[in-house]
């Protein structure tokens, strides 16, 4: 017992000189308590050890720095000296505590002491004088796991008793405020912040600029302001959705890349001025073998190089000077050293087969710059965090950032194209996952020529829940397939 009371004067010692308390001051007055007790009256009334238990609840609030003071209700079944059987026993005391709980600290010891009213059965009563110690361990900023000792004097016979309590802490406080909205002058939904037109009304998908059609494109960016269009045609309606709005599209029921005209073998010629529509050449679209600009088609000589004017037969004549004769120059008129062509970008890849002549690149890519590999990642990146809307195709504002890795990709490869292919999972009917895949990737292809980037360099596409990469019978598998994939290319294969 003398021990007891000796350790007790040693912590309510250590807690007067503690350091600066930060927790049930102040800013944070109250807390309730609530716990499990363990209680013995036997061994400190030379009898044999009597457990008992039960449970308490109390209010406590800060009345000055280190000092809280509480009142804690106790009821319990305890196996009281002198008696048979259990007894109800309930306590109702005013307690003192000397404590210290600072921000940083993860366990806080405390002294307390103080008196309260003891009953038996209710009846019974008599006072006691608890005092004792205890330890607060912080599990959040406002909440503590709580194991407590205590001693508790009695002024009857046989009524001391020690107690053991395990419990939680609270503090009460105050529910954090509310951040302010941000401003919004005209009321449109639109912070001010990053509305184009903060003083006119206007949907988010313009900016917050008034939008009459409800395109997405703003009357003052619009050059078909009453006519619903997308953001790749200034606003402007494009019914074959091949980026080219109808009033410049010279094919405007026919998807092309060419002025909005088709071109079947890709060689730059579209097919309604092809005369070969089927087989790609560069003489009025036809195939010409021997460089010569006299199409296969009408060359005598196909296989050697000549004049039209010799039906694309050789002459004996070296018209740029360059050692290699006309009729075996593929470049007649451009002095070279390649088979008589020149190499501009001097990558050892005449400027007529080089796809890229103003940028060095090797022969295995058409004499084009190779991508490199921390682009394809950067690429992956972009695949992988590009965000819209839930089950539409409005991308989300934290996309922007990501597209904008694209721009840079593609103002660092000017040479090069870019194939946008969105896909989804297979949740839903497969004829709407392949129209929100088609929107999805037209949204990215929206964006990026929006940003700058030649429109004739994008090509968008969308295959539904056709292309799964994961297994679509998972939530992570899901997640996966539902994508738009970026890649870049010299040329737009016809398969994807």
């Amino acid at each position: 017992m003398r021990k007891f009371i000796l350790l007790l004067l040693f912590l309510l010692w250590g807690l007067t000189y503690s350091t600066t308390a930060s927790a049930q001051n102040k800013a944070f007055p109250n807390a309730v308590h609530a716990k499990l007790n363990f209680f013995d009256y036997g061994s400190l009334n030379d009898e044999d050890f009597k457990l008992g238990e039960g449970f308490e609840v109390g209010y406590f609030r800060n009345i000055a720095p280190f000092l809280n003071v509480g009142v804690p209700f106790k009821l319990g079944l305890a196996k009281l000296p002198g008696t048979t059987g259990n007894t109800v026993t309930t306590s109702l005391d005013l307690v003192f505590h000397l404590e210290n709980i600072r921000d940083e600290a993860k366990i806080s010891p405390y002294a307390f002491a103080g008196g309260g009213y003891f009953l038996e059965e209710f009846e019974n009563g008599h006072l006691q004088f608890p005092f004792g110690a205890g330890v607060n361990f912080r599990i959040s900023q406002y909440a503590f796991v709580n194991a407590q000792v205590e001693y508790r004097k009695a002024t009857n016979d046989m009524r001391d008793n020690v107690q053991l309590g395990l419990g939680f802490v609270y503090l009460l406080h105050k529910a954090e405020p509310k951040p302010e909205p941000p401003a919004d002058r005209d009321l449109d939904g639109v912070p001010d912040l990053t509305d184009q037109c903060p003083d006119q009304p206007g949907p988010a998908a313009a900016s917050g600029c008034p939008d009459q059609d409800n395109d997405g494109v703003a009357d003052k960016d619009d050059d078909c302001p009453t006519e619903a269009g997308t953001v790749a045609t200034a606003g402007c309606p494009d019914q074959d959705e091949d980026g080219v709005a109808d009033k410049d599209d010279e094919c405007p029921t026919e998807a092309g890349t060419l002025n909005g005209c088709p071109d079947t073998d890709r060689d730059g010629v579209a097919d309604k001025d092809d005369e070969c529509p089927d087989e790609a050449g560069t003489v009025k679209g036809c195939p010409d073998s021997d460089y010569d600009g006299v199409a296969n088609k009408d060359d005598k000589c196909p296989r050697e190089a000549g004049p039209e004017s010799n039906g694309g037969c050789p002459l004996v004549k070296d018209s740029d000077g360059d050692g290699v004769a006309d009729d075996v120059d593929p470049c007649p008129d451009a002095a070279g050293t390649l088979g008589g062509c020149p190499d501009t970008d001097g990558d050892g890849i005449a400027d007529n087969l080089d796809k890229c002549p103003n940028s060095a690149g090797p022969a295995t890519n058409f004499g084009c710059p190779e991508v490199k590999k921390e682009t394809k990642e950067r690429l992956e990146f972009v695949t992988k965090n590009v965000q819209y809307e839930t089950g539409r195709a409005d991308l989300k504002i934290s996309s922007f950032k990501v597209l904008d890795e694209i721009v840079e990709i593609m103002n660092q490869y000017p040479d090069y194209k870019l194939d946008i292919r969105g896909h989804t999972d297979d949740v839903g009917r497969s004829e709407k996952n392949l129209q929100l895949s088609k929107d999805r990737a037209r949204a990215c292809y929206d964006y990026l020529v929006y940003r700058g980037i030649d429109e004739k360099r994008l090509r968008s596409k969308g295959y539904g829940e056709t292309k799964p990469i994961a297994s679509n019978k998972t939530e992570k598998g899901r997640e996966r397939n539902r994508r738009v994939e970026f890649e870049l290319v010299l040329d737009y294969s016809p398969e994807k």
